[in-house]
């Protein structure tokens, strides 16, 4: 309990004043009744006849504490999401289709993006699709639902154009976080080759990245080597043919030197889920907190029953009870 305006305290000794001055003078030669038949009965009851004095006393004292701000301290803790924005860039290249992670290169990119995206629950998540061109897929957005259904929607080759436009990619992620006020932005660029298509280079892209303060998470995906890729033969039926691995470690990395983030490389779907852990945790919603206190001010309450006590006064003054001359 706390005092909000004590300067109020000076004019204690006047209230004090008010109660000795009530209880010490003597009774007046008067009385006071409402009826005449029942004068005998309310003989000799003093303390009924002051009823008025005692009820205006009560609305002084009420008026008084109101004037004090009596409240009462509760301390709140006040949490603020420090949110980021987050594109994901994801490669949808036919050569997603290979299986060297199992499924394959794509399914797993989806699942894993999917299970990122759902932890993100203060951030805004977008998805970026590129091949051979490259577009948004989803804008950025709270409602992760919607983030894991589009995601769920990526196949291989759905650009409509083969190849690997790394830098059309990231441009057009970073053509909308440029837009953001968000104190963190964040591309999650995933792919399995090397730039071959696209009007921007993965190099300008980079640049313009750091100059905007967003950084990048680089993840080459695909094992060393070769591997297998899934052929539809219309006589033989499904066959696996032998490909070489094209993945550009050298770019991925100087990406995310330049832009203050890191790169991974992936040969497995559990690696895949582990490099997703890592950047989860390397960008961990921050959480501000300050305390304050809040108070529940009693005034009103002491107001109405000043207000009350007044007006019961004067009520019994001139409606319950008359002057005896």
């Amino acid at each position: 309990m706390k005092i909000l305006s004590p300067v109020y305290l000076i004019f204690l000794p006047v209230v004090f004043l008010c109660f000795w001055f009530v209880f010490k003078k003597r009774e007046k030669g008067f009385a006071y009744h409402s009826r005449a038949q029942v004068i005998g009965r309310l003989a000799g009851q003093s303390s009924f006849y002051r009823m008025e004095t005692y009820l205006f006393l009560a609305a002084i004292l009420f008026a008084f504490l109101a004037l004090l701000r009596p409240a009462k301290g509760t301390v709140r803790k006040k949490e603020v999401k420090n949110a980021r924005d987050i594109f994901l860039d994801i490669d949808t290249s036919l050569s997603m289709r290979t299986v060297d992670i199992r499924p394959d290169r794509i399914t797993s990119a989806k699942k894993n993006a999917a299970a990122f995206a759902e932890k993100r629950v203060h951030d805004r998540v977008g998805l970026v699709v590129f091949g051979g061109v490259a577009y948004i897929h989803c804008p950025l957005t709270f409602d992760k639902s919607s983030v894991i259904r589009l995601i769920d929607e990526i196949s291989a080759g759905m650009t409509q154009a083969d190849g690997t436009a790394i830098g059309d990619g990231l441009a057009v992620a970073i053509r909308h976080l440029a837009k953001s006020r968000a104190k963190s932005k964040i591309i999650v660029l995933l792919t399995d080759g090397a730039n071959n298509r696209g009007v921007i280079t993965p190099e300008m892209a980079g640049e313009l990245a750091k100059n905007l303060g967003i950084k990048i998470y680089a993840i080459g995906v695909g094992k060393t080597g070769k591997a297998l890729y899934p052929v539809d033969d219309p006589v033989f039926g499904r066959r696996y043919i032998p490909i070489k691995d094209e993945l550009n470690e050298g770019l991925l990395m100087k990406l995310s030197r330049t832009t203050g983030g890191k790169y991974f490389r992936a040969t497995s779907s559990k690696s895949l889920a582990d490099i997703y852990s890592q950047i989860d945790k390397l960008e961990t919603t921050k959480m501000l907190s300050s305390s304050y206190v809040e108070w529940r001010e009693f005034q009103p309450l002491l107001v109405k029953l000043a207000f009350l006590f007044f007006i019961s006064g004067i009520l019994f003054r001139f409606v319950f009870l008359r002057s005896l001359p």
